[in-house]
């Protein structure tokens, strides 16, 4: 802790270049002040626009490629001196506007949110995956299995509600499978390398599509397509053996208003944890066709994993002994292939924006697992198409903005299992359909935006195997609203409050089984529905913003994660009747000087289940089971879900040529199961980053993780809790924790080129 404190003094108080201001307006193309717009300074520095379309930031003296972005409009870039003054015009298009708005909350929406742009993006990613890429954002706690965010599976907690209950979408795209609504990065290779930009949405947020936003939903937009030629090639390696390559072109403007964006990209890594190996391929194109008045766009991606599994956590005595242990063995592997493919048509016509488009995507491979004690090697089949389509429409008529869409998808997916080199076990197919429709209203007047938003969705599952259960479905109505007031023109208030009901999951219902052995009654899971109140400001000016806000989560009938496993590794959870998540998220940034800028980001919560049924397996002194016991427990803490996670950056710029920062994490300790008997440790962590240009075109950045080399860092796991019985009668609550170790101290040095 000594030695990052007295880094982070050095680079605080470090003597800086002297620098200027750099200030402008940015304005539409009636004159308008664009709120919001980011303003993109070399590598520097990024600052958002204020409600009159203005920006201020110093920066050091030097030269500076500018970049002026915001949904809806065409990005410019000019060559602006430190101490420069600019009046900028962005051109609108509706390209962007119609795709963003009809599933993202806009500036003046009264929703919790973090965006994270292009800038952004492309200065913290260093090839893992968007759990880890987005984990510097409030109320988030994220970890990989393999213990390093290159390699393997990776996935995050929002206000410690897990990653099957976030809504993930790309270009409104649901990425979620239907049946189990877990969505695996592993699967979509250097991703993040194609996105033009990130938006997080914390609660119930805005109605969207696929599974509802449950603690929250992460929106995915992908890259902008450039009006000039471009290349980008990177090339990286770094410690367990990584080894990373990418090389992307976009053709700009071609006449027929034709344009096209490609990367290929690999990544091979040997992981952190023994046999945990990776190696990974993704091809992601996206094309446009621009007519007068409407665009016709082609996205996509093929991407490809072959891994060593290590979705096992380790106990507590193995990891003392070898802190890199993995329970699974080399030949327990898995390897999928993940295609999607969207066509969008967007126009603009009689004063509405309109879109409408279609998606495939398949899903598909095996993995291979031993059967408990024994030699005999499983192989677990899945292959799942889903097909869909979806329409929005958005009209402004005075102080009102409409927006409406429709969404239709089915998913159809097989699960086999083989005795591998031997027969099949069993092959059964679950059908899963989706229909929902949104309305989305706003009244704006002056500095008051009052907000309401409304969604229908239907769903129902079929299953198709050896024993008949009966299909089920279910009809959910979902409400939301709330109101932003322009305070200053600095500041806003906001307040909102939203209801999300959603279904359970096929593992749910089938109690973990892949291969339900017995007719399960699909209605024994009922669905879980959550009330959401929000209210926070947002303060922003030249040097420093502020975004605060409190919430409160309030469950019935949560299907709560018990702690255990089912037998091919997936999460187990049952209902519980009330729970809560409620606290104070904080994120805010500060421009000390020209060469210096702090961020802080906090979250405080309180988090409990009511009433907990626990139960055990009781063993008597010889090791023999006996029975099993219930026992209720009353206002526990629900398991991963940690009531502090704060993170300090700081980044200092000293040129415009080269940068470096450090970013601080603390997370405070969380339990492995409901009945807070075992935990996970609090545990703090630092990382590091510096990056120099060798010339225009090239550039070498570094990225040290975990700089203190701390080797108890267990942001995850699992736990199996049971009961002694003594020789006279009394039992005694026992148990043994598994935790995802992380890896030590890791670095990975990366080379950029761009033409």
């Amino acid at each position: 802790m000594s030695a990052f404190i007295r880094f982070a003094l050095l680079i605080l108080f470090a003597s800086s270049a002297l620098g200027a201001t750099m200030q402008g307006t940015v304005r539409d193309f009636h004159g308008q002040p664009v709120r919001g717009a980011a303003v993109i300074i070399g590598s520097v520095r990024t600052v958002t626009t204020d409600s009159g379309g203005r920006f201020a930031a110093d920066v050091p003296a030097g030269t500076y490629l500018v970049r002026f972005t915001h949904p809806g409009f065409h990005a410019e870039a000019r060559q602006l001196e430190a101490g420069d003054a600019i009046d900028i015009v962005l051109l609108s298009s509706f390209e962007e506007a119609i795709t963003v708005s009809g599933i993202r909350a806009e500036e003046t929406t009264p929703v919790t949110t973090t965006d994270i742009g292009r800038q952004e993006i492309e200065q913290k990613y260093h090839q893992q995956d968007i759990p880890l890429l987005v984990r510097d954002t409030p109320s988030i706690n994220a970890w990989s299995e393999s213990g390093v965010g290159s390699a393997g599976y990776s996935y995050f907690t929002l206000r410690g509600i897990g990653p099957t209950r976030l809504n993930f979408t790309l270009d409104g795209v649901p990425l979620a499978d239907s049946e189990d609504l877990g969505t695996y990065f592993v699967d979509f290779p250097d991703l993040a390398h194609s996105l033009q930009s990130i938006q997080i949405q914390r609660g119930v947020g805005t109605s969207s599509v696929g599974s509802p936003s449950f603690g929250g939903s992460v929106n995915l937009e992908s890259i902008a397509l450039s009006r000039a030629p471009e290349t980008h090639a990177r090339i990286a390696g770094g410690s367990f053996g990584h080894r990373f390559g990418t090389a992307a072109y976009q053709t700009g403007s071609l006449p027929g208003g034709f344009s096209l964006y490609s990367r290929l990209s690999f990544s091979e890594s040997d992981g952190f944890r023994e046999s945990s190996e990776i190696r990974q391929r993704n091809l992601f194109v996206s094309a446009q066709k621009e007519n007068e008045g409407s665009i016709l766009k082609l996205t996509g991606f093929s991407g490809r994993e072959e891994q060593q599994l290590s979705f096992y956590a380790a106990d507590l005595d193995t990891l003392r002994q070898d802190l890199r242990a993995n329970p699974l063995t080399p030949e327990e592997t898995d390897a999928f292939n993940y295609d999607l493919a969207h066509l969008q048509y967007l126009t603009t016509a009689a004063g509405s924006d309109i879109s409408a488009s279609v998606y495939y995507q398949r899903g598909y491979g095996s993995y291979r697992l031993y059967d408990w004690g024994t030699s005999d090697l499983r192989q677990y089949g899945l292959d799942g198409v889903l097909l869909g389509t979806m329409a929005t429409l958005s009209r402004q008529a005075g102080n009102v903005t409409a927006k409406y869409g429709i969404h239709i998808n089915r998913f159809r997916r097989e699960h086999t299992r083989d005795l591998v080199g031997a027969t099949r076990d069993y092959a059964n197919e679950g059908v899963k359909d989706e229909g929902s429709a949104f309305a989305k209203m706003t009244w704006t007047r002056d500095r008051l935006h009052l907000y309401g938003d409304a969604q229908v969705r239907h769903t129902a599952f079929e299953y198709d195997g050896d024993v008949d259960i009966d299909p089920i479905s279910w009809t959910f109505f979902n409400p939301k609203v709330g109101v932003r007031f322009g305070w200053t023109r600095f500041a806003s208030i906001y307040a909102s409050a939203g209801v999300s009901t959603r279904e359970p999951t096929r593992s749910d219902m089938f109690l973990g089984e892949d291969n339900p052995t017995i007719a399960h009654d699909l209605r024994a899971i009922d669905p879980e529905r959550l009330f959401n109140v929000e209210a926070g400001i947002d303060y922003r000016r030249a040097a420093f913003s502020i975004e605060a806000n409190v919430y409160a989560m309030e469950f019935r009938n949560e299907i709560a994660a018990t702690g255990e496993l089912s037998e091919i590794g997936l999460p187990m959870r049952r209902n519980v009747d009330r729970s809560h998540r409620r606290g104070l998220e904080v994120d805010a940034a500060w421009d000390v000087s020209g060469t210096v800028r702090l961020r802080s980001i906090a979250n405080l919560s309180t988090n409990r289940i009511e009433e907990w049924t626990q139960f055990y397996d009781v063993y008597d002194e010889a090791g023999n089971w006996v029975e099993s016991r219930s026992v209720v427990y009353r206002d526990v803490e629900p398991l991963l879900s940690p009531s502090v996670i704060i993170s300090q950056g700081i980044e200092y710029t000293p040129s415009a040529s080269w940068s470096a920062g450090v970013v601080a994490r603390y997370v405070g300790r969380a339990y492995l199961d409901n009945t807070n008997d075992l935990e996970t440790p609090a545990f703090f962590t630092a990382d590091a980053n510096a990056s120099v240009s060798l010339g225009r075109t090239v550039r070498l950045s570094l990225q040290a993780n975990n700089i203190l080399d701390n080797d108890e860092i267990f942001p995850s796991g699992y736990s199996y809790l049971f009961m002694n019985r003594d020789a006279a009668g009394a039992d005694n609550v026992a148990g043994t924790p598994y935790y995802f170790p992380q890896a030590t101290r890791n670095f990975v040095l990366m080379l950029d080129f761009r033409l």
